[in-house]
């Protein structure tokens, strides 16, 4: 029997092989052939034009859109300005507090008129109706806010995981001969991702006049990544005593895959009990019915005789 399973699965991966080697084969050289035209003739390749048609057409009016309605409302100048400043900044949206707060009221408008079109069409009570546009008025309000949370929490997840390619990055710079601000140019050239962007923020700061310890402490403070906070300051403790800033790089480098592999670790001693909820409520019941079912079937007719 495993020989026969193994055999016909074996002829199944022959045929599919046979029958699209050569559509493969094709669709490579032509992949091939579109990125040496791209790489020679970059001037002529339109990156705009290979943007899908939302984030070419639409996304661009809703923003004009949203930048001059954020120019009509008044101007908020309070502490919870300053937060939601920092939180678009750590969420790595391109837009200020106002322009924010436009974009939240649109989208509140807009949800709330779609919910009212569309219970107009449809026969039921006014209660209902008032309910539901009542309800689609609420989750207008929430939904902005736990994006902005899930933007951050995202972003700065992906900065964690990718600071120790950077730092590894920067150190392999700087024992190359490169000074920091040098390797932070090398490394705009070579990765992408939020903290790379981040870090050409601090290089662009540091060109435009600011310090280098002035940019790195607004880059802790754009952040909530305690890895990122304790480089920053290893980094502006190293510029004021004169230590090599390369040895500590690559030493903070490995102690984050250490902290990493501890977190995996730690993530996979959880999913046993993780797994109990699921298994007592959905697995379990059905192995009783299927392992007690005929028994009980059984039982109920020999004492129904």
């Amino acid at each position: 029997m495993t020989f026969l399973i193994l055999s016909t699965s074996i002829m199944v991966f022959t045929i599919i092989i046979t029958i699209f080697y050569n559509v493969a084969i094709r669709s490579d050289n032509k992949k091939r052939r579109l990125n040496m035209i791209i790489g020679n003739y970059r001037i002529d390749y339109d990156d705009d034009l290979e943007k899908p048609f939302l984030q070419r057409f639409l996304f661009p009016i809703f923003m004009d859109t949203v930048k001059g309605l954020s120019n009509i409302l008044p101007k908020n100048k309070s502490k919870s300005k300053n937060n939601v400043d920092k939180n678009i900044k750590m969420a790595g949206l391109n837009m200020s507090a106002n322009e924010f707060g436009a974009a939240k009221l649109m989208f509140s408008c807009g949800l709330t008129l779609a919910a009212m079109i569309i219970t107009m069409f449809i026969p039921m009570n006014f209660q209902i109706k008032l309910l539901i546009v009542l309800f689609s008025f609420i989750i207008s309000l929430i939904v902005p806010i736990y994006f902005l949370k899930f933007k951050i929490s995202s972003r700065q997840e992906e900065i964690r995981k990718q600071l120790p390619n950077v730092l590894d990055l920067l150190s392999v710079s700087m024992e190359a001969g490169l000074g920091f601000d040098a390797a932070l140019i090398k490394i705009g050239e070579r990765l992408d991702g939020p903290l790379v962007d981040e870090l050409n923020m601090v290089l662009t700061e540091i060109q435009l006049g600011k310090s280098r310890r002035e940019a790195l402490r607004i880059l802790a403070e754009r952040s909530t990544v305690e890895e990122l906070k304790t480089f920053v300051s290893s980094i502006v403790q190293a510029d004021q005593l004169g230590i090599p800033i390369k040895n500590i790089l690559h030493t903070q480098a490995q102690q984050l895959r250490k902290l990493r592999k501890q977190k995996a670790q730690e993530k996979g001693m959880k999913a046993p009990v993780k797994m109990m909820l699921p298994l007592v409520v959905f697995i379990f019941p059905v192995l009783f019915i299927i392992l007690l079912g005929p028994t009980i079937l059984q039982l109920v007719k020999q004492f129904a005789k």
